[in-house]
């Protein structure tokens, strides 16, 4: 399928070249890069938060956003993550979200910049749209929903893009298509969510393999998230040794549960992070930080941590 060609010229350049310099320090001075916490259980979190779509908060609420965000680069986050894991066409269909994509994701990007300066990655999760063949209008249209995505992210000034909690090569296609169509040259990390041996969640490949196609791809990192501490921390001496390129990882903090009030509660143990974090650097992580259920509590630990390098 030839690509429709996007207007590339209003691409942050200036704060991709400092990002990949960022990330690229990293190898010199063994300091990883801290990334901000989740977003989407932030927003759960807040009354009736569970019924609410995380994608219209960006502009039903906007100061939440934007206060969530501030409360992790207070943390000490060095890299935000736009609220746009769940921001393509077909998932904001699905959700029945009525603004645009384009309005949706630039106003993610308005709520993290407000924040001031600092290093931006737009996220992009599953548009959960399946498909059979390349060549089929499904596979045309999941390509042409991370293509419309990515476009509209960049456009609004991120500094690179992040898809993430992929959970098998085949999800990965379209996305790593669609992506490529818009991005010209910006980075791009590609992230996984792995089960307790390893394997992808999806389809059981080994991460090692996953890294490899991701690198191939273009992926200027590569990483773990939406797993356990312990899935985590195993994965990054094997994604080190599998590829050379900056590895990230950020695992949840515990299963989420129920508390004695009914309310969506997750276990955080910011000390539990803290320790393994130190072995996420002795192995070679580039990038850190934490996934669903961690707060900005956990993002401080962190810090804690990486300050002592």
């Amino acid at each position: 399928m030839a690509a429709e060609r996007v207007a590339t010229e209003m691409y942050n350049r200036v704060g991709a070249e400092a990002l990949c310099e960022r990330v690229n320090e990293v190898k010199a001075k063994g300091h990883p890069l801290l990334l901000q916490g989740p977003m989407g259980t932030m927003l759960m979190s807040e009354p009736f938060g569970e019924d609410v779509p995380a994608a219209s908060w960006n502009v039903s609420e906007p100061q939440l956003v934007e206060r969530i965000h501030g409360l992790y680069r207070a943390a000490g986050a060095d890299v935000l993550i736009t609220n746009t894991f769940q921001a393509s066409a077909p998932a904001l269909e699905r959700d029945a979200v009525r603004q645009s994509v384009a309005v949706i994701n630039r106003a993610a990007v308005d709520c993290a910049r407000r924040v001031g300066e600092g290093l931006l990655v737009g996220s992009i999760g599953p548009c959960g749209v399946d498909w059979t063949l390349e060549d089929s209008p499904e596979f045309r249209r999941a390509r042409e929903a991370y293509r419309e995505q990515a476009r509209q992210l960049l456009q609004a000034g991120v500094d690179g893009l992040l898809l993430e909690t992929f959970t098998s090569i085949r999800q990965t296609m379209p996305a790593l298509a669609g992506v490529r169509d818009a991005s010209d040259g910006m980075p791009l990390w590609v992230s996984f969510a792995i089960d307790e041996k390893g394997n992808l969640l999806g389809d059981n490949l080994n991460i090692e393999a996953a890294c490899m196609h991701a690198a191939k791809a273009g992926a200027s990192a590569v990483g773990v998230n939406c797993c356990s501490l312990a899935a985590a921390t195993a994965s990054v001496p094997r994604m080190v040794r599998a590829v050379d390129l900056p590895v990230m990882v950020r695992p949840n903090a515990g299963s989420p549960h129920r508390d004695d009030e009914g309310r969506l509660a997750w276990n955080e143990d910011p000390g539990a992070f803290s320790t393994a974090c130190r072995e996420w650097i002795a192995a070679g992580a580039a990038l850190v930080g934490t996934c669903c259920g961690a707060t900005p509590l956990t993002t401080c630990a962190l810090e804690d941590v990486l300050a002592a390098v």
